[in-house]
């Protein structure tokens, strides 16, 4: 895994100092030291190549050498996510980010369990997962919204649902071109009336296996199948 550093909005490419919280993490964390080549990711969503010029655990100053060409996933997709319980929407989302996903709407359904997590864990858990993975920018977030006011999102994309009366049949991989909005009930799945619901808005619905899967498991298998379909 490449060591990356988070550096804002520098003015000066040649020499960014980096803050407490980075620097920490470079010198006492991952133990770089000065000349190592290290990646940076800055406010503008740009990935660059940079080099450890000097400094400590307390303030560490990189220098930024080139920006990097990131790839990008080959399907756009936003994700309607059925609001599970707060840990486990903190736990999907990094998952959801290290794979490209562009956007995640949390959605109050009828069987979603407490509130939606505060926005500081979020971007906490986001920004772990860009260190992680690489990805410069993270996904969209917003909601939480009702279902059907989430159905009126993003209608330039099809619409798919998670459907767990689906799991006993076949179900072939989703035709989609661009990319497509993939809804994910909470746990407990959606009701017949959400189903109704979203068919109604013209979303298909889409099996994801012969087994019952948890929130986090069955949004991961959904996007793979149209991501990578």
């Amino acid at each position: 895994m490449s060591t990356r550093v988070f550096v804002g909005a520098p003015a000066d490419p040649a020499r960014v100092d980096l803050d407490a919280a980075e620097s920490h993490y470079l010198r006492r964390v991952r133990r770089v030291g000065d000349g190592a080549r290290i990646e940076a990711i800055d406010d503008h969503g740009a990935l660059w190549l940079a080099e450890v010029v000097g400094g400590d655990a307390r303030g560490t100053t990189v220098k930024l050498l080139e920006q990097r060409t990131v790839p990008v996933p080959a399907r756009e997709v936003v994700v309607l996510l059925g609001m599970p319980e707060p840990a486990t929407v903190l736990d999907v989302l990094p998952a959801l980010c290290e794979i490209g996903v562009a956007e995640v709407v949390l959605v109050r359904c009828a069987r979603s369990q407490g509130a939606a997590p505060g926005g500081e864990r979020i971007a906490r858990v986001l920004r772990a997962a860009q260190r992680q993975c690489g990805r410069p920018r993270a996904p969209a977030i917003s909601g939480p919204v009702d279902l059907r006011e989430a159905t009126h999102r993003r209608t330039d994309l099809p619409g798919l649902f998670a459907w767990e009366e689906l799991r006993a049949t076949s179900s072939d991989a989703p035709a989609v071109a661009a990319g497509a909005r993939v809804c994910v009930g909470p746990e407990g799945g959606f009701t017949p009336e959400e189903a109704a619901l979203l068919r109604a808005a013209g979303f298909r619905a889409l099996g994801l296996g012969p087994y019952t899967l948890r929130t986090e498991t069955a949004a991961l298998v959904a996007v793979a199948r149209v991501m990578f379909a």
